[in-house]
């Protein structure tokens, strides 16, 4: 039997191409092994538009963010899941009151110094691979931010510029980190929901609050195949937070804002007449 690298270019593409879908870290791991598999390997993980044509970029209920994501970034596409079975069992409702840096801190490779360092270094690869790799990328993202409290509530919105090759993982990290994307301390819970796109601001500023099935509010199917909304959550929180406080200098360093656009979309001039009973 011939030994893989025997093999020519056309036949070793194909069978890595394969391989990146199955097994994404496996892929990005074989990088490491000689140059010919580097170079291989990185144009099949960067070439979004082989990606999209994967299933046309109109599967709306396909797209999702990779197996590899939601594993090695547990957390930070849900806070709710970062929390353990116990404290689960104490909170009344799940909300980082205050501790705005939890999720990143219980990710898996966080636990240790060399891990960080290894995720954390510039260039790692990650950054650069789509959040949705093996399916159409992510084009546009929505960022709908709820914020509650005794005065009243308040909602706002934020589009954020993506790149024509849409929404890599490192981009991701880099936008709940950056100042407007987030109420920092104040933030209670964050989630990304895929295959959402928001197509009214001015039903969402009428109602003052976020619901992700009003197809007034948002949009489903083809119009957002390939869009997704960051939903955050905040308000006032009961831990008090002080420049003391003990915060991980490896997660607030690795923040990179991203310009974040006001709303794009048409204006509707909706008129609300009230809730339905």
């Amino acid at each position: 039997m011939a030994a893989l690298m025997d093999l020519p270019n056309e036949i070793l593409i194909s069978i890595l191409d394969i391989l990146s879908i199955v097994d994404l870290q496996s892929a990005i791991l074989l990088q490491l092994m000689n140059r010919r598999l580097h170079a291989l390997i990185k144009d099949i993980l960067f070439d979004t538009r082989k990606i999209s044509n994967r299933n046309g970029g109109d599967d709306a209920e396909g797209i999702e963010i990779n197996p590899l994501w939601r594993t090695k970034f547990k957390g930070l596409f849900n806070t709710s899941v970062c929390f353990t079975d116990a404290e689960r069992t104490r909170m009344a409702y799940l909300t980082l009151d205050g501790d705005y840096t939890l999720p990143f801190r219980r990710l898996p490779w966080a636990q240790t110094e060399s891990e960080r360092d290894a995720y954390l270094r510039p260039g790692a690869t990650w950054r650069e691979i789509s959040l949705t790799f093996g399916r159409a990328p992510i084009t546009h993202l929505d960022v709908v931010k709820s914020y509650f409290a005794q005065g009243g509530d308040v909602v706002d919105y934020y589009q954020v510029d993506l790149p024509p090759s849409g929404m890599t993982m490192g981009l991701f990290y880099d936008v709940l980190l950056s100042e407007k994307a987030t109420y920092g301390h104040e933030t209670g819970s964050w989630e990304l929901i895929v295959g959402r796109r928001l197509r009214s601001f001015d039903v969402l500023f009428e109602y003052e609050c976020f619901i992700s099935d009003d197809r007034d509010m948002v949009d489903v199917g083809k119009e957002a195949c390939q869009a997704a909304i960051l939903y955050v959550q905040g308000g006032p929180v009961s831990r008090k937070y002080t420049s003391d406080t003990v915060e991980d200098s490896w997660v607030l360093n690795s923040k990179t804002n991203r310009r974040l656009l006001p709303w794009q979309g048409p204006i509707q001039n909706f008129i609300f007449t009230g809730y339905y009973d």
